[in-house]
């Protein structure tokens, strides 16, 4: 062999050498790596036992791959000329037969790689997801939430043994279960911590609620004699019941606190269910009545207008006024049917019409209607 030949054989070697010490590097750190230990205790069952399994398997043979490389390289060190034979002939072991130290070298860098994700993945789970199901267990238990504590517990035995069959949103999922626990467990907490002055406020409340209903029920009266079809039956008929509700609740409160400040919850959400019924009542009866004060206003601007014109001397203008004041006026009224009439009078007055009177104000037009 020539000095050149020689030379250059040397710096090939030296490449390989250097690819080898990487590869010799990414199994050492693998190998160091206390997850890959934990992993091979024997503990994984069900899809991640598979997928380590051929990961552990493909870093058994990127060792095989390390060791039969490097008998090469020092087979070639020993012999210069005979290294191009020594490193491109397929020589090293395979999974599917021999092959070329090249591709030896390029399978196992890649199945070192792929044992290391599944390192990082079984890692992940082990720390911050076990972690996470153990503080859920914790926080749902001391909420008195049974069921999501036990979930959390199961959840946390998966993850010690086949971690890869449990998904981020399943963490997620008893976290926020236990999350809920907690705050519903908080706010029962503090609700007997202030039951005295809840139950001091439903009684004000349920006074209010009395004072209200007395003045209502004068009021739906007025507007069912004075609007057709305005409903007579009082809102709330079940006033007193919900007081002995609460006096129930209030009787409760020395020996058993907690469901006392639930009860009074409760109460206080129909409460105010009983509050929207009456004041939707009292705001329809009053809807109704300014919707006919509202007609009678329109009447006298009509009629206004077919003064101004002479139109109210106009027979059928005239009875139009006539009718659609008798339907406003009477009690009860007809809202629809008084509404028809104005519509009817409101239409005569755009109409054409007999003649206006000559002191109309310089520069009025005919009106267009209200």
């Amino acid at each position: 062999m020539t000095a050149g030949a020689a030379t250059g054989a040397t710096g090939s070697l030296d490449a390989w050498r250097g690819a080898l010490a990487t590869l010799g590097g990414l199994l050492v750190d693998l190998e160091s790596n206390a997850t890959v230990e934990q992993a091979r205790t024997g503990s994984l069952d069900g899809e991640t036992a598979r997928a380590w399994n051929e990961a552990d398997g493909g870093v058994s043979r990127a060792w095989e791959t390390y060791r039969a490389v490097d008998d090469l390289l020092h087979r070639a060190e020993a012999d210069p000329g005979q290294s191009q034979t020594l490193l491109t002939a397929p020589t090293v072991p395979g999974p599917t037969g021999p092959t070329d130290p090249t591709t030896a070298m390029r399978s196992a860098k890649a199945a070192v790689e792929a044992a290391a994700e599944v390192a990082a993945r079984l890692g992940a789970a082990w720390g911050s997801m076990v972690a996470r199901a153990h503080a859920a267990q914790a926080a749902a238990g001391d909420a008195g939430d049974e069921s999501t504590a036990r979930a959390a517990e199961a959840l946390a035995r998966l993850l010690a043994t086949d971690p890869f069959a449990v998904s981020p949103d399943d963490v997620e999922g008893v976290e926020r279960a236990a999350a809920e626990s907690a705050r519903r467990h908080s706010a029962a907490k503090a609700a007997v911590v202030r039951f005295d002055v809840d139950l001091a406020r439903a009684r004000a409340t349920l006074s209010q609620l009395r004072t209200d209903l007395q003045d209502a029920a004068a009021e739906l009266d007025h507007a069912a004699s004075r609007i057709a079809g305005a409903a007579r039956a009082h809102p709330v008929p079940d006033l007193d019941a919900l007081g002995d509700w609460l006096d129930r609740i209030a009787a409760t409160a020395d020996h058993e606190a907690s469901r006392a400040a639930g009860n009074l919850a409760n109460w206080t959400a129909a409460a105010q269910a009983r509050r929207d019924e009456l004041d939707g009542a009292v705001g329809a009866a009053r809807a109704a009545l300014e919707r006919r004060d509202a007609g009678r206003g329109l009447w006298t601007a009509l009629r206004a207008k077919a003064s101004a014109r002479r139109r109210d001397e106009q027979s059928d203008v005239a009875a139009a006024l006539s009718a659609a004041r008798e339907e406003l006026w009477q009690a009860p009224c007809d809202l629809d049917v008084a509404e028809a009439a104005l519509a009817r009078l409101s239409a005569l007055l755009r109409a054409p019409g007999g003649p206006e009177r000559a002191e109309r104000p310089e520069g009025e037009g005919t009106d267009g209607g209200l």
